[in-house]
């Protein structure tokens, strides 16, 4: 089996490494032509796709499709193009139709690749999904298939980045306030203990509890609000959780809110 990496960035460079170190060879390509390559380097695009069984294209959203369409014209006729890059469903769609039957796969990237490289854990949908890990099957890696629709992999993705750059962002606007106030150092171990105490439990408390709560925490935060004014900081959270809270009392349900404690 012989894999083609189109793209050796950090992710791609990761990846590529690791797979060769599994016994597999790898061949890159990258336009920009890396000084320290992690394998051996194709002279073009097209001689990194032509003998390649399965094209893995670690680009971005913006290069995705002029990849795909490259690698189309000279991808054998049973191989398998792989779209590794972050994008909408319905851009995965439309790279899907380049490429026949089985000959396409959406794959969603789970977590940061540095430090776990090859690894990673990766969702896979679109024609090809259930191909392509048959034919990784006795590599050590983390795939996980999701159906033969491309664009259910990508929309898994962005969907939990609601969530991970959303309490990113949260945790950060709560310090800049803690700041302003002369108390980020007890702000960051409060925040730090919450982590720490955190199961599933905690999840439903979150849902039960501003279902039964939302007038009640929606007065809370007016008060938060108010504060923070006198202190000058302007909050770029705040104003999104109070529309939050106003949903729910507006009888917006919240999904499995009935959960118990």
């Amino acid at each position: 089996m012989k894999i083609a990496v189109l793209g050796l960035g950090e992710a791609g460079s990761l990846i590529a490494a690791g797979l060769a170190a599994q016994g597999v060879d790898v061949i890159g390509f990258d336009p920009a032509r890396p000084k320290f390559a992690p394998v051996k380097l194709a002279d073009t695009a097209q001689d990194a796709v032509a003998e390649a069984d399965i094209v893995l294209s670690i680009n971005s959203a913006s290069a995705s499709i002029k990849v795909a369409e490259q690698a189309a014209t000279f991808l054998k006729p049973d191989a398998l193009f792989c779209d590794l890059n972050t994008g909408t469903p319905s851009l995965k769609v439309r790279l899907s139709s380049f490429f026949p039957a089985e000959g396409f796969a959406d794959v969603a990237v789970m977590k940061p690749v540095p430090g776990l490289a090859e690894k990673v854990p990766m969702l896979v949908s679109g024609s090809g999904a259930a191909k392509l890990i048959d034919a990784l099957k006795n590599l050590d890696l983390n795939l996980t298939y999701v159906s033969d629709v491309p664009g259910e992999a990508a929309a898994r993705k962005l969907l939990r980045s609601i969530f991970a750059k959303g309490m990113a962002a949260v945790v950060i606007d709560y310090l800049w306030a803690a700041q302003e106030l002369g108390l980020e150092d007890w702000a960051l171990e409060e925040v730090m203990s919450e982590f720490d105490a955190s199961t599933r439990e905690t999840v439903k408390r979150y849902l039960s509890g501003t279902a039964k709560h939302a007038k009640r925490r929606s007065v809370e935060m007016a008060d938060v609000v108010a504060m923070l004014s006198e202190t000058g900081y302007e909050s770029t959270m705040v104003g999104p959780i109070e529309l939050t809270l106003n949903r729910v009392i507006h009888s917006k349900k919240i999904p499995f809110s009935s959960l118990e404690d």
